[in-house]
């Protein structure tokens, strides 16, 4: 949204060029119009204007003055045509994209010849619509599945809640919603986590808490920390860490390992193997998390780092879909990247690229 006010912002300097060079063309063509004036008078004063010894000012003044006439009219149409209907159009049109609509588009090629700088106006004006039309559908799909993530695991809680209040329920049943109410508890914990981290990076442009830190101790307490889930599944961790120290946000890039490898844990099957490996490049520090999962089509692999998308569409697989579009945030905020490479049957791969 920033980008699309900075190009209405430089469109408008570029107007206010053209109606300086208008009063700029005003001034030259009324100067004009005053020396010729002023010759006139004086070839009246030097005799060039007599005839059989009369001085035809009259006729000399009619000239001047058809000539003054011819010209204002020709300005003011060629003004009209050129600068005021075009300017008049865009006018309406930021009207109508300052009401909510941002269908609105401005095609100057349909209104013959229109100068330079209104053309570039037209083109940002249009580019700034296209841009708050972007933001706007994101916005409405940002509320609708929050709003869808939010309200499942509440109905869920409150549905086995419910069923807990019966009577002579057997006890392998009671463990069993017990155990639904924990999950979605968490998955509501997660959500909360995840929009307030998100939301955190979206406002930042620099890191102000940068420090040096043993990113491999670091990646190390990562996998303890998700052992409960790991180790539920019966799986094995084959961990490659060369010692490399990092200087940036030690909290956020926390963040960002845990998701992986929480991920990683959820996709794989029981009984996998999760690898995390981190070496040195040229310029960089290299960290991947493999997992041997169902893998991601190359559809999936385009919008996974997308706010709410999820892959698993049949949500056998609980998550909110906010995870990896944190962590591809937290990355750009340290100049660094993140890159997938999955195929389905074949596992994934989540491969960071931190510079150094």
């Amino acid at each position: 949204m920033k980008n699309a006010f900075n190009r209405l912002r430089s469109g408008m300097e570029t107007l206010n060029l053209t109606m300086l060079l208008i009063l700029n063309l005003f001034f030259m063509v009324f100067l004009l119009l005053a020396v010729y004036t002023v010759l006139v008078l004086a070839g009246v004063d030097e005799g060039f204007l007599y005839h059989d010894g009369q001085v035809e000012l009259g006729g000399a003044l009619a000239f001047v003055y058809t000539v003054c006439i011819l010209i204002a009219v020709s300005m003011v149409v060629m003004i009209r045509m050129v600068f005021i209907h075009p300017l008049q159009r865009n006018i309406e049109a930021m009207k109508k994209l300052a009401n909510g609509d941002f269908t609105v588009r401005v095609n100057h090629a349909e209104h013959g010849y229109v100068p330079r700088e209104m053309v570039e106006f037209e083109q940002s004006l249009n580019k700034a619509a296209e841009e708050l039309g972007g933001t706007e559908i994101l916005r409405k799909d940002f509320i609708n599945n929050f709003s869808h993530e939010f309200k499942t695991p509440i109905v869920s809680i409150s549905g086995f809640a419910d069923l807990l209040l019966e009577e002579q329920l057997p006890p392998e049943d009671q463990k069993e919603y017990l155990t639904i109410i924990r999950d979605e508890s968490r998955r509501l914990a997660d959500l909360a986590t995840n929009i307030l981290t998100l939301n955190r990076v979206e406002s930042q442009t620099i890191l102000t808490d940068k420090a040096a830190f043993p990113l491999d101790e670091q990646l190390r307490q990562s996998v303890l920390v998700t052992q409960q889930k790991w180790r539920q599944k019966e799986l094995d961790f084959d961990a490659d860490l060369v010692p490399a120290e990092y200087t940036g946000s030690e909290g956020l890039l926390k963040e960002v390992w845990l998701n992986l490898l929480d991920n990683a844990a959820k996709f794989s099957p029981e009984g996998g193997t999760v690898a995390v490996n981190l070496r040195k490049a040229k310029n960089a520090l290299m960290v991947s998390v493999t997992d041997q999962g169902e893998g991601m089509s190359a559809d999936t692999q385009a919008h996974i780092f997308e706010q709410f998308y999820q892959g698993d569409t049949s949500h056998t697989t609980q998550g909110n879909g906010l995870g990896l579009a944190m962590v591809k945030k937290v990355l750009e905020l340290h100049g660094g990247s993140i890159q997938v490479n999955s195929a389905p049957g074949q596992g994934s791969c989540f491969t960071v690229t931190l510079p150094i």
